[in-house]
This record gives structure tokens, sequence and C-alpha cells, in this order.
């Protein structure tokens, strides 16, 4: 051992990247099934709508209103994201030697490291869609939702005017009696915190506090994807270019859904392992739906002006 070495102390510690959390994957914002038989390409399911209207009548008339039933169904792409890792002919020897020796199975964290990647692409794509796949639509981003291209400016306005506004995003969204009320809010980073810091007049409640109070049951979140930078970056085509967004939705099942397979970011079987040389190339694969919206009309988005 050199001298350098005995005067360099090894903790018994490892320093791991620190990843954020992924809430459109992990179920947090979009209700998720688990419920993708091996190998699907799409999935479906009926869809009935009623027709038809009544009248006043009377017994001679000849043109009374009928009721139909209009049949389909909806039919929903399903898509295999994957991500693999190569592992050479004299890694594979060094690393079963080395795990032999009671060292970190390095086999596993690549796996892992596999699964992450997946992962972290699937929250993208739940979020924004696929630029170049049009089936695969985004939450955020999906043309079935209805839009507000607001003018309101958040951050010129003040407690009152803020206030009102939101109130009546909130209540447009439930003046039709069809319509679920809103469980969740979800706010480009600048609006949050303005939300947090704007304060009343007597400065002992923020907006953030008030809207909790009138509205107990609306969860709030602050999500990045919502930002103009990135909505625009995704590649969709919307009027109001160039700014943030808000959302309004019912958490649901019967509002909104996405399906996975139960195994999440599985390997491919054996035979599936690719050589390329003294390599081979060992491949996870996680298959999953866009989020589905069955009621567009219960959620909404808000499109507002993006901080100076």
């Amino acid at each position: 051992m050199s001298f350098y070495n005995m005067l360099t102390q090894v903790l018994e510690r490892t320093l791991e990247v620190r990843y954020p959390s992924l809430p459109f994957e992990n179920g947090e914002l979009v209700p998720t099934l688990t419920d993708l038989q091996a190998g699907t390409r799409e999935i479906m399911y009926d869809r009935i709508a009623e027709i038809g209207d009544a009248d006043i009548t009377n017994d001679a008339a000849t043109n009374i209103p009928v009721v139909e039933l209009e049949l389909g169904e909806d039919r929903y792409p399903v898509f295999m994201v994957a991500s693999g890792f190569p592992v050479s002919f004299q890694q594979e020897r060094a690393w079963n030697l080395r795990a032999s020796n009671g060292e970190t199975n390095r086999y596993q964290r690549l796996i892992g490291a596999a699964r992450r990647a997946i992962a972290q692409r699937i929250n993208r794509f739940t979020a924004l869609g696929v630029a170049n796949l049009p089936s695969f639509t985004g939450f955020l981003t999906n043309p079935v939702i209805p839009l507000d291209n607001s003018s309101f400016n958040p951050y010129t306005a003040d407690y009152q005017l803020t206030l009102d506004f939101i109130v009546g995003l909130i209540e447009a969204q439930t003046d039709n009696f069809t319509s679920e009320s809103p469980t969740e809010i979800l706010l480009p980073l600048n609006i949050y915190r303005r939300w947090m810091s704007l304060m009343n007049g007597l400065g002992s409640m923020s907006l953030r506090q008030q809207i909790d109070g009138l509205y107990p049951g609306l969860v709030s979140w602050k999500i990045q994807e919502l930002s103009a930078a990135q909505i625009d970056a995704s590649g969709i085509t919307r009027p109001s270019v160039g700014k943030d967004r808000i959302m309004l939705y019912p958490k649901y099942l019967n509002i909104v859904h996405r399906h996975i397979e139960q195994k999440i970011a599985d390997m491919v079987p054996e035979q599936y392992i690719r050589t390329d040389g003294l390599r081979r190339i060992y491949t996870l694969f996680s298959c999953v739906t866009p989020a589905i919206f069955d009621y567009p009309q219960d959620c909404r988005y808000i499109d507002i002006m993006t901080k100076p």
C-alpha cells in the first residue's frame, strides 16, 4: 500500500443519486389499474349513448319522438417502454468473483437502474405524451379536455381578484349537474409559490389557506411539467403557446384511468437476451396505456400568463 493511500480514510458509506418522485407513474395523480394481460396490443370496452327526446303530443299524432341506443366501442393502444444494460464477458467474470466475496450485486443494481429509467420515461410520457405518437396523449396535454385560454394575470392581481378567479374556475366546472366536483388542482411551480405567499389585507391568511378552507376536499399539487416551457417543448399544438397551465379534475376511476401489467418493468425471457460479440444485452420492459379520459367534460385546463 502506498503512503498516500495509508493517509486516506475510507468511510463505510456509498453516495448514491437521489431522484424526485414520479407522481404520474406511481398512481398519485392518475388512477392506475394493474389489469393488462400479457401481450395485449390495445384495450377496448363498449360505449352506449342514448339518443332521442320527448315532446307534448296527442292520440292522433304520427310524429311521436323516439329514443334509440347508439352502440360503439372505445379502443386505446398499449405501448411498451424498454431499457437495457450490457454486460461483457470479462465484466461478468469479475462481478461473479466479487459477488462470491460478498460485494454488492451489480446485476441487481443495473436492473434497478433500468427500472428507474423506464419509470422516469413513463412518468414523462404519461404527463406530456409523445410528440411523434399522437395516440399516446399526455395527461396534461390531451385535446379532448376543455380549455380555458385565460387572460388573467396572477402576478399583478391582488388577493381578492385572485380568489374570485380561482373560485370562478372551480364553480364553473361544477355548474353542470352531471359533473363531478374536482378533487385535484395541479399548479405550475410559480403559481403554487404565488398562492402560498399572497396574503389577505390583514396578513392573517394566505390564498392557499383560504382555498383549503373553502374547498377542504380539493388537493393542490405543484407540478413542474405544467410550465409553458415543458408543455410547448412536448410538441403539442395549442392556441395558448407560451402560457403556463392549471388543471382541475376529479381523481376517480370512472373519470380517468390508465392500465399497466401487474409486473412492472419485468425482464425479457432468456431466449430474447441479445449477444453482441462478447457482450450480452439484458432488456427490461413495461407495458402501459396513456391516461384515458372517459368523461373529459368533468376536467379542465386553464392556461394563464407566465411569470414575467
